[in-house]
């Protein structure tokens, strides 16, 4: 699993935290549902079937002896050709359950691997944040070099390469938000983490998103350094961001996604001069209908896709076929 990835998105996924099933000695995966769209988990339901055969519910946690696999953790140092690496696409990285030192060896072995570019997605924005922080002011104080690398246990390891500073130019940071509601609570956070390439992941989409709002300025204190900022004109919270991924919830119980959720998105990322992938349309994709009666109810029809997920661009209207990526070229941000 770790050395292809069926994700569009990127290329591998890597996942050296894993969890042992107490009763049956199974080892698989574990991970606790954040919010709504955790609700039918693609990693649950592997998990269920290949794993440790439990859910990803806090009840479970005492059911589970939870390791960091330094053979899994190793895996991305022996890749030579570079890809681009999900990280713990079976778990998140800053869940409560997450040891601190598990995420600073986790950074260690990114940092060892500069020929690689590693996707961090989390729904614990507040965590990441605080972690990512943290680390750097080590970085910025008078013993920077030391101190950093005695973090991440970079003495423990010869022949490694140059340190490249923090953030690390070759980490993505992002979050996933399935509504409004979510993208609120944790884009502030992600703006406030110093990160070279900051990315939301709109999946499974399950409402309209605005990325563009005004209130922005509301949810974030109007705290932020222009130090963190791609261009001097601010006017949106899009502005502030390098991606943005955009996909359909897949699967037999998928709830709607409409199109013009995801247009919307997509001409909000052309305005911004922001890079959008759009993943899939989902296994319950909708089309906007027509004004029904006096009610004003809009009938949805689905789409007739023959791809389960919804997921090939050519099954799509030309409109959304949209798959692009972030510069990455002098593009770490650090918080001032």
């Amino acid at each position: 699993m770790a050395e292809n990835s069926k994700i569009e998105w990127t290329d591998a996924s890597w996942n050296p935290i894993r969890a042992c099933n107490k009763a049956t000695g199974k080892i698989g995966w574990y991970c606790e549902h954040a919010s709504e769209g955790c609700r039918f988990c693609y990693a649950e339901a592997m998990n269920r079937r290949l794993g440790t055969g439990l859910d990803f519910k806090p009840g479970h946690r005492a059911d589970v002896d939870l390791f960091l696999d330094n053979k899994m953790l190793a895996q991305p140092y022996h890749w030579k050709r570079p890809r681009m690496v999900f990280v713990c696409s079976m778990t998140d990285l800053f869940a409560e359950f997450v040891l601190d030192a598990w995420i600073d060896r986790i950074f260690t072995m990114m940092a060892l691997c500069p020929q690689h570019s590693f996707q961090v997605l989390t729904k614990r924005s507040e965590r990441m944040r605080h972690y990512m922080t943290a680390t750097g002011k080590l970085a910025r104080d008078g013993t920077a070099g030391e101190r950093i690398r005695e973090a991440h246990h970079w003495a423990r390891f010869d022949n490694a390469p140059p340190w490249q500073g923090w953030p690390l130019p070759n980490v993505w940071l992002g979050i996933s938000a399935e509504r409004q509601q979510e993208a609120d609570a944790r884009i502030p956070d992600l703006l406030a983490t110093p990160a070279a390439v900051r990315f939301v992941s709109l999946e499974p989409l399950l409402g309209p998103i605005g990325l563009t709002t005004e209130h922005l300025r509301d949810k974030c204190g109007g705290a932020y350094p222009f130090s963190m900022l791609k261009r001097e004109d601010r006017t949106t919270r899009l502005d502030l961001l390098d991606w943005v991924i955009v996909g359909g919830e897949s699967g037999r119980e998928a709830r709607a996604c409409r199109t013009d959720w995801v247009r919307a998105l997509i001409d909000q990322c052309r305005q911004a001069n922001v890079a959008c992938f759009v993943k899939q349309l989902g296994s319950n994709s909708r089309e906007i209908g027509d004004r029904i009666g006096d009610t004003g109810f809009v009938a949805c029809p689905s789409l007739d896709l023959r791809d389960r997920k919804g997921g090939d661009p050519f099954e799509w209207p030309e409109d959304m076929r949209v798959r692009e990526f972030p510069k990455v070229a002098s593009n770490v941000k650090e918080v001032a």
